[in-house]
């Protein structure tokens, strides 16, 4: 079963057996040798990045661990400021918007950090997932650390990165296995709350942020439309302790379901830029001085989400975990981005210091230049605004940035959980036209349409009797490039077959569909 994203609706999911697993290790291409892992380092004249200083060792030791036969070693001869790491090369199975469990099995001669990711691309830099885990003396398995698979797919692969300190990591049965979870989930938001983001102060100072800048203590509007030429944008949130103290010991912030959408100046209607469950980030000095960071306390939630602390100076600084995405050009009248958070314990057995706890969320969203454009002093990206900080409770909230004034925003506000069920068109650029099966089918008397486009342009989507004879018209003018979302009612319909066809100039797509009383 897929798993399906709501907006409004409670979404349920359930842990259950694995639908199918692939063990990348034991009776895999690594028993027989190296051949589906190859090392991987900045090259040492490379002018585009400083040399790199690390050096390790790959290697195939027998016996493996548990009942295997060999496994991965990896001697970590000089850690460096360029971390070594392997790429598994063989692609691995997965599929788009599908959960996926990850663990592997390791020991280490130190207590050695490592980190492993899943990348979109095997041939990419950056993870699509990520989880850091220290690997100690014992033999035992790490994980399973839980993730959906969001992207389109690729040529998707394992990344496990043995940098930044030394010591020998030993490394066997890495699986992937597809599963299905189910748990209770409300996501809420309100108009209010989306207004009040962007015109009330903040709840409570963040911790370490000067009075000097200009958000410190209420939220400012930024760019509402991209510069001229730019391709890119990307959502993003800060997590900060209370500037007053945070006396918690035993609590986390919960992270899940950041989104972008944009109002279109082609149809005035909101569309979907991007939405990730699971956010990707880092500890970052609470003033941002020289960008400086390191790994954040982030732990895989069951439902895919992250949790994670901030404090000791530092905040917690995320995006969504595909990075940035390209836009529309020329459409885009303002953007409004949200996110769902909520307190949980550490430690469920450990006290419960929910209601001590002191932590503060804000979000916001920058226009960038292009997809790959290097951050140069503000010259390759811009702010589109900073969003009020709100303190986190126990239960799910949205936390909320948006460009428009709040005349616009009460004329034409966006879809958002816990509203009213407005329908929105998510919109990701594809490379060609597309009318998928409505779902579901046979249906009664609701149904849902996708069609995809590949550039603005003018359709129309229509519904058909067996005899020919038009039943409806869904949609009927100019739509922007990406993926559209149309509902389709046939209460008034008797039982039967029926057709829907897509019109694009002298192109035309048809599809069939059964109405089942």
């Amino acid at each position: 079963m897929k798993l399906m994203l709501g907006l409004v609706a409670i979404i349920s999911f359930a842990l259950c057996l694995s639908l199918h697993a692939q063990n990348l290790v034991q009776g895999g291409d690594f028993e027989s040798g190296m051949g589906s892992w190859s090392p991987w380092f900045v090259d040492k004249n490379a002018t585009w990045a400083e040399p790199p200083t690390a050096d390790a060792k790959f290697s195939i030791t027998s016996p493996g661990l548990g009942s295997s036969t060999k496994a991965l070693y990896v001697q970590v001869n000089e850690p460096g400021k360029y971390d070594w790491y392997i790429l598994i090369s063989k692609s691995v199975t997965l599929e788009q918007n599908k959960t996926y469990e990850l663990s592997f099995r390791a020991i280490s001669d130190v207590s050695k950090l490592i980190s492993v990711g899943v990348n979109e691309d095997i041939s990419s830099g950056s993870p699509f997932f990520s989880q850091s885990i220290n690997i100690s003396q014992e033999d035992r398995i790490y994980g399973p650390f839980t993730f959906i698979y969001e992207p389109a797919p690729k040529r998707p692969g394992i990344k496990i990165n043995f940098g930044g300190m030394p010591g020998n990591v030993t490394v066997d049965d890495v699986v992937i296995q597809e599963v299905e979870l189910e748990n209770d989930y409300t996501p809420t938001n309100s108009l209010e709350d989306i207004i009040g983001d962007m015109t009330l102060p903040h709840e409570g100072r963040p911790h370490g942020v000067p009075d000097s800048f200009n958000w410190s203590k209420n939220p400012r509007r930024g760019a509402q439309q991209p510069p001229e030429g730019w391709t890119a944008a990307i959502a993003w949130g800060q997590l900060y302790e209370w500037a007053e103290g945070n006396p918690a010991t035993n609590t986390r912030v919960q992270i899940r379901d950041m989104e972008m959408l944009y109002l279109s100046k082609s149809d005035g209607q909101w569309h979907q830029l991007q939405k990730s469950l699971r956010v990707n980030g880092a500890a970052y000095v609470e003033d941002f001085a020289g960008d400086v960071n390191k790994p954040a306390d982030i732990r895989s939630e069951g439902d895919g989400s992250i949790s994670v602390t901030a404090g000791g100076g530092y905040n917690f600084h995320f995006w969504p975990s595909a990075g940035r995405v390209q836009f529309p050009q020329n459409e885009i009248e303002g953007c409004f981005v949200t996110v769902q958070c909520r307190l949980i314990l550490d430690d469920p057995a450990g006290v419960d210091d929910l209601a001590d706890a002191r932590y503060l969320m804000s979000v916001g969203g920058d226009w960038w230049e292009s997809m790959t454009a290097v951050w140069d002093d503000w010259k390759t990206n811009q702010d589109m605004g900073i969003g009020r900080f709100r303190f986190i409770t126990s239960e799910w909230k949205g936390y909320n940035m948006i460009t428009l004034p709040t005349d616009e925003v009460r004329g034409n506000p966006p879809p958002f959980a816990g509203g009213t069920g407005v329908d929105y068109s998510p919109a990701t650029l594809v490379e060609d036209f597309q009318l998928a099966q409505n779902y579901p089918n046979p249906f009664n008397p609701t149904t849902t349409i996708t069609y995809q486009t590949p550039y603005t342009t003018a359709v129309k989507l229509q519904v058909f009797d067996m005899t020919g004879r038009e039943i409806a018209t869904l949609v009927n003018g100019v739509r922007p490039a990406g993926r559209h979302v149309v509902s389709f009612d046939a209460a008034k319909l008797t039982s039967g077959i029926y057709f829907y066809r897509l019109s694009v100039g002298s192109q035309q797509w048809v599809r069939k569909m059964a109405v089942a009383r």
